[in-house]
């Protein structure tokens, strides 16, 4: 998400479009979680079997496309990522979710100002607000510096977001997006996951006539990832919400066909899920992610409490 967000019981759902509603990004405060056994675990979800983070570094070598989510607010997940960045060692560009691609050429002219360029610096230039809660993603940000490779922005803009959700179409400016979405594998099944992953994300109170709109709109953004991805010159790493890397709903289903690349989900533990089996699949029975980085969940209020106190559409 981003934002405006909001968090469903299913970590997972971090990275779903959001635009109607703005409340603080999170789900219910929890109790100290049962799954303990799976905090701090890597789960290779096709081999099923627990691996080293030397073991997903080796991994992440070998392909084009890094695809490293996140719990927006979850401040572990961002020096985790942090870290894989400085092991990779020189990763490629570095593309973030956070920063959106009409602000791209302010973060390269930024990054022109030479070696002496700061976090904050690339913040600024990126539009990188609040919503997003700067400076949680400053560890990614000065890790990418370090390497030293390009920030680059990923995301369809919040203006574009909003025109194609209150549209519920995609309009002439958007062949690119258009082309992208007809070329994508999109069976029904999936549309109906995505549609149900937004609702699920807004409390279950959105208004549904609202939600294929919102969907579209979710899907022209892990478009402008990809396509912001495949313009790399060799490798990249894609920083975003574990909804945007997704195997089954998000960008990898628009990435060049053929592209090597591999997802990691960056998920809190629940309760009654001690399973790393019970957080794998997702649409069609597709594995979500290629490898699961459990964490303990991020303590926070729950912000479905006060949408269901606003008054229905």
């Amino acid at each position: 998400m981003g934002r405006t967000s909001v968090v469903p019981a299913k970590a997972e759902i971090h990275g779903f479009l959001v635009l109607l509603i703005a409340v603080a990004a999170g789900c219910a405060e929890r109790p100290a979680s049962p799954a303990r056994g799976l905090e701090g675990r890597i789960w290779d979800t096709r081999a099923e079997r627990f691996v080293s983070e030397d073991d997903l570094v080796r991994r992440l070598r070998e392909v084009r496309f890094r695809l490293l989510g996140e719990v927006h607010d979850h401040p572990a997940h961002h020096r985790h990522r942090a870290a894989l960045i400085r092991e990779l060692g020189a990763p490629g560009e570095i593309y973030f979710e956070q920063f959106d691609r009409d602000h791209d050429a302010g973060l390269r002219e930024a990054q022109r100002a030479g070696a002496g360029a700061a976090a904050d610096a690339l913040a600024r230039a990126g539009l990188l607000d609040a919503a997003w809660q700067w400076p949680l993603h400053r560890p990614l940000v000065e890790a990418a510096l370090a390497a030293p490779v390009q920030v680059r922005a990923a995301n369809l803009s919040a203006s574009d977001a909003r025109r194609i959700a209150r549209a519920g179409k995609l309009g002439p400016q958007d062949a690119a997006l258009a082309g992208a979405l007809a070329n994508a594998d999109w069976p029904a099944a999936r549309e109906s996951a995505l549609r149900e992953a937004i609702f699920e994300s807004h409390c279950r109170v959105l208004p549904e006539k609202s939600v294929p709109a919102m969907a579209l709109a979710q899907r022209a953004r892990d478009a402008t990832i990809a396509i912001a991805l495949a313009g790399a010159a060799g490798s990249a790493v894609l920083i975003a919400g574990n909804g945007h890397v997704r195997r089954d709903l998000g960008v990898p289903l628009y990435l060049p066909h053929g592209a090597t690349f591999l997802s990691v989900g960056f998920l809190e533990t629940q309760p009654g899920e001690a399973d790393p089996r019970d957080y794998a699949l997702g649409a069609n029975r597709v594995a979500k992610y290629d490898y699961i980085w459990f964490t303990a969940p991020q303590p926070r209020p729950d912000p479905c409490e006060k949408l269901r106190k606003r008054p229905a559409n």
